[in-house]
């Protein structure tokens, strides 16, 4: 049974493939992590792992998961495909088996992530924690308690909303509990915009 093999029967929690397709096991020490489907890669994807990497230090990788929240496990034949377009540019992914921030962060302890303003607000979600009641507090707060325990945090990039305004961190509608701000860094609209929308590419292709 090969690395991906393993991955895709639970049997590790993650690997990383090299920008030469090299697959290990090992994993990197405090990584700065572009989390995403990648479907498809594109110019924004790189831009926001460039301007994360110029305030927070670390070795630099995307990561995807063949799990997901609301989505069927990614199959192989997808998984190699869209891995081929990140490591073809150069870069390293790490493939996990974690749908969620919660379960990534204890594959990954030290890593910061970086994530998008949509991404930001499904962190804060309680919907995407139906079946977290681990903790004293809301599902949500359980989740960040073990992020924090795991040494992680988040660099978050902002986004053009539907009334084309460019919505940050604190622009959201809920307030970060004082015991997790020093998990999330922002980057402003100087430091990272893009408009660009996987949704929009794919249905443009189609």
């Amino acid at each position: 049974m090969n690395s991906i093999e393993r991955l895709y029967a639970g049997k590790i929690g993650a690997i990383v493939i090299s920008s030469n397709g090299e697959v290990s096991e090992s994993l990197p020490c405090h990584p700065l992590v572009l989390a995403g489907s990648f479907n498809p890669l594109h110019q924004g994807h790189r831009r926001m792992l460039e301007a994360a990497s110029l305030a927070v230090d670390g070795p630099t990788y995307y990561e995807i998961s063949i799990s997901n929240v609301d989505k069927p496990v990614l199959p192989e034949a997808e998984l190699e495909r869209r891995v081929a377009r990140v490591t073809s540019n150069g870069n390293s992914i790490i493939v996990t088996n974690a749908p969620r921030f919660a379960e990534k962060s204890s594959i990954l302890p030290g890593a910061t992530f970086v994530i998008g303003f949509d991404t930001y607000i499904r962190l804060m979600d309680k919907r995407y924690y139906p079946d977290h009641v681990a903790g004293e507090h809301s599902p949500v707060e359980n989740s960040l308690d073990l992020i924090f325990e795991n040494r992680c945090g988040f660099v978050v990039a902002g986004r053009v909303d539907h009334q084309s305004q460019f919505r940050r961190l604190h622009d959201a509608e809920f307030e970060i509990p004082t015991r997790y701000r020093s998990m999330f860094i922002e980057l402003t609209e100087a430091q990272f915009r893009s408009d660009l929308s996987s949704t929009e590419i794919r249905n443009q292709t189609q």
